[in-house]
């Protein structure tokens, strides 16, 4: 069973973990990394979610993560998450911390109220699709899309693609990472 440590609305801790599964169900917040994958063309790695998912199926990532185990850090999940979605495990040194986000995804048809702080992070590699292993249960199909054109899709609301909700966390956390590239060179 997956736990959860649970936390406020200003992140703080609460003192307790609950099933993943309830914390979802619950609306309680919690925390997840969420690690923006670039190559050297500016291009960001979409992972297709499995069909098999619990929560929104074929969708597309426009990042990999995941939630943090009861006393991991933020730093840690990311560099876990990396690997195990993507078959690669980067150094501390190669992850750039961007910030937090609040996101927020609320899907009643399958009884989601998921309430979650994100750190960001950007790891920016010169593999191509071929150099990634998908993590089987979890990643259908990966693919690099240049970010500007992402981030276009985004602000005007003309997907070419069924991105995963909420668009607006999402948005800012690709914002976050081209802010990183623009100011970095």
């Amino acid at each position: 069973m997956d736990l959860l440590e649970i936390f406020d609305a200003q992140n703080q801790p609460l003192g307790f973990t609950k099933p993943k599964i309830d914390a979802h169900r619950d609306g309680d917040w919690h925390r997840t990394s969420e690690i923006v994958v670039l190559n050297h063309q500016n291009e960001v790695l979409l992972s297709l979610r499995h069909p098999d998912k619990r929560y929104l199926p074929n969708f597309w990532d426009v990042c990999v993560g995941g939630h943090l185990d009861p006393g991991e850090t933020y730093e840690q999940c990311a560099i876990r998450e990396v690997e195990e979605e993507i078959g690669v495990r980067p150094q501390s040194s190669e992850l750039q911390y961007l910030g937090n986000v609040d996101v927020v995804a609320i899907d009643e048809s399958v009884s989601l109220y998921d309430r979650e702080h994100a750190a960001v992070y950007l790891f920016q590699t010169n593999r191509t699709i071929d150099g990634f292993v998908m993590q089987p249960d979890e990643v259908a199909a990966l693919q690099f899309v240049p970010l500007a054109t992402v981030l276009e899709e985004f602000r005007s609301g003309k997907n070419s693609l069924d991105y995963t909700p909420p668009h607006y966390s999402y948005l800012k956390t690709l914002e976050m990472a081209a802010a990183f590239l623009k100011n970095n060179g």
